[in-house]
């Protein structure tokens, strides 16, 4: 059996216990060695439901403990450059949740800095590891819908849906954002990562609406891509609804999926429409279709639509990301699919860009520059004005 590596847990809230622990304890190459939370009974509570570890309130504390390799950290958004520094000069792999950070100047700093220290540092784009987004990959790789020059995403979703104990969502300062830097953050990663290409330009328009606490609820943003593909990003956090479904054009065809759940209106996992013929299928694709009634029945012409029911591993993403990483620093062999450290600055960096374009009601050009002035857009108003800024 090859070295385990010790997994620090920095932060002991809903997602540490829904899906990072769990992710410890199933990996081969990983163990829980530590929790560090500052509610010493909220940390010794996650330890003990996986057999026991090592206990501290202090990060820096946790640091200094030799069995910890990996950090994993899912802390406040707003703290995560100040806190991945202590740890690369530990010289401790650390997996951040999403976002990286909240400013673009904050995230490229910390994917610098890593590549400085020689350490791993992976952004925690789960979804990428989701059995219809490897497939979406596949397909789009092997030409099945073409060169993509359009592409549209909604997520809509209940504002209280999912509660976090401290609810740092709704303090901006502290999250840098409800929906744009919650939610859609992780199609801005997604869309880059199944296209292969960056954002040229964005123009937006990121609002409040309607929800209690006074943060972006409203979102919709319209991209071009260096590459030429157009797109368009809506989310909300308003609707009792869950809205999830993401859609490609190609010049051979289509793609369409959704991640988080279906709906009558878009309820199968993956669909495909290519003019490729089935015979020339990658063969994980092939497999994987259902013939329809109909062309078993009437042996009518495959018309070129392919439904894609992969099995369903949302829970399963999060181990299969740290698996990824551990695989990585132990015998530098990248899987290809978690997101690095400048992926997750490429992501915030939209985030950021969405927030100026919304301010200066303009598009607005990337890549931005590392110091790039940052402002939230000014919801109490609804209008253009903005907050004091910071760099």
């Amino acid at each position: 059996m090859s070295r385990q590596l010790g997994v620090g847990l920095y932060g002991a809230g809903n997602i540490v216990h829904d899906g990072h622990a769990p992710a410890v304890a199933a990996g081969v190459s990983t163990r829980l060695a530590a929790v560090c939370d500052i509610d010493e009974a909220r940390a010794r509570t996650l330890a003990d439901a996986y057999g026991g570890a090592n206990i501290y309130t202090s990060l820096d504390k946790m640091l200094a403990d030799p069995s910890v390799d990996i950090v994993i950290m899912a802390t406040p958004n707003n703290l995560h450059r100040r806190d991945f520094e202590a740890c690369a000069r530990a010289g401790k792999h650390v997996l951040c949740e999403k976002p990286l950070a909240v400013t673009y100047p904050d995230a490229i700093a910390m994917a610098r800095i890593a590549e400085e220290h020689k350490i791993v540092l992976k952004t925690g784009f789960n979804q990428r590891y989701l059995n219809q987004i490897r497939m979406a990959k596949l397909a789009i790789e092997a030409g099945l819908i073409g060169e993509v020059f359009s592409f549209r995403t909604v997520f809509s979703a209940k504002w209280d849906n999912w509660v976090d104990g401290s609810n740092f969502r709704w303090d901006l300062e502290r999250s840098g954002g409800a929906t744009t830097n919650d939610n859609l953050i992780h199609r801005f990663d997604m869309l880059r990562y199944l296209l292969d290409d960056d954002y040229a330009e964005v123009v937006a328009d990121v609002s409040h609406c309607v929800i209690p606490p006074v943060v972006d609820d409203n979102v919709h943003l319209m991209v071009r891509t260096n590459k030429g593909a157009r797109g368009s990003f809506i989310a909300d956090r308003y609707s009792p609804v869950l809205g999830d479904a993401t859609e490609l054009y190609g010049t051979k065809g289509s793609l369409s999926f959704w991640t988080n759940a279906g709906s009558p209106f878009f309820d199968v996992p993956l669909a495909i429409n290519t003019t490729v013929p089935m015979n020339e299928l990658p063969e994980p694709i092939r497999k994987a279709v259902y013939p329809t009634v109909r062309s078993k029945q009437n042996r009518h012409a495959w018309d070129g639509w392919l439904s894609i029911w992969p099995p369903r591993n949302e829970w399963d993403t999060y181990a299969e990301q740290l698996a990824g990483m551990a695989e990585e620093i132990l015998s530098g062999t990248c899987d290809g699919i978690g997101a690095t450290g400048f992926d997750g600055a490429r992501a915030t960096e939209l985030v950021h860009a969405a927030y100026s374009s919304q301010i200066a009601r303009a598009w607005v050009s990337l890549p931005l520059a590392d110091d790039a002035p940052f402002a939230f857009p000014d919801f109490e108003g609804h209008g253009s004005d903005a907050k004091a800024g910071r760099s």
